[in-house]
């Protein structure tokens, strides 16, 4: 898939991963669900009890693995990085977890202050947490060198110096490239076909030249004006009368 080195202007893209990863650093009860409130309704849960100075908080989220047939099928149409990994992949919200340092305030179900801590939790990469994302690979190059990546991620909190976005990605990281969802972000099944279809049309973006890329949101811009003014006049057609009520006589 050769280089994304260019893919990237490095100090902007970090820029954006650390304002991604503070808008979704939680307590230990995630944004969606202040205060101890239940985090998700699914079939299945994992809790892990935390414990430090005898007090316990637990943290429940949904968990979900793509199946094995949506994975060969991501695995086709994207190849195989460098380490032998699929060059795309389908995670769910709530199982898709990255580090994010900082202070942290955890609460109890009465939304009372039970301690503040200043390291590295893994919390839910992406929002919304119940749907099904596409993510791929980057190589570690993506990232600039370890220093770069520590110069420009490094933050201090209570007098405590650590990398807002955990350590340097040696074996590169995936990386999110489409959100699985209906028109009204409604709930959309992943399946194999679909999974493979996604991939494959982000490879055909990716070869295509600025020209090809440059039309073809020219044409989805004309398109969706033809849509709207198809909708426009359907929606005039049916709530106004004829001439807006006004009285009109005939000419022969």
């Amino acid at each position: 898939m050769g280089s994304f080195a260019g893919d990237f202007a490095l100090g902007g893209f970090l820029r954006q991963r650390l304002r991604a990863e503070r808008k979704n650093k939680q307590p230990s009860c995630y944004r969606h669900a202040p205060h101890g409130q239940k985090l998700a309704q699914a079939n299945a849960f994992q809790q892990a009890d935390l414990e430090r100075n005898h007090l316990a908080i637990r943290v429940i989220r949904e968990q979900q693995q793509a199946a094995p047939s949506v994975e060969l099928r991501l695995r086709l149409a994207g190849g195989r990085n460098r380490f032998g990994e699929p060059n795309y992949r389908a995670v769910w919200g709530w199982s898709r977890l990255a580090w994010v340092g900082g202070k942290w305030e955890d609460r109890n179900a009465a939304g009372e202050l039970v301690r503040e801590s200043v390291e590295l939790r893994r919390v839910p990469k992406y929002t919304p947490h119940d749907r099904w994302h596409i993510e791929r690979w980057l190589p570690p190059e993506a990232y600039g060198s370890p220093r770069d990546w520590y110069a420009q991620t490094m933050e201090r909190e209570g007098g405590v110096s650590m990398p807002a976005l955990g350590p340097y990605p040696e074996r590169g990281e995936y990386e999110h490239c489409f959100t699985l969802e209906g028109p009204r972000g409604e709930f959309i099944q992943l399946t194999p076909t679909v999974a493979e279809y996604i991939a494959r049309a982000i490879e055909a973006g990716r070869r295509a030249s600025a020209g090809e890329r440059r039309r073809a949101l020219e044409e989805r811009e004309r398109r969706n004006e033809r849509e709207y003014d198809a909708w426009a006049w359907d929606v005039l057609d049916d709530g106004c009368p004829a001439f807006h009520g006004v009285p009109f006589v005939g000419v022969p």
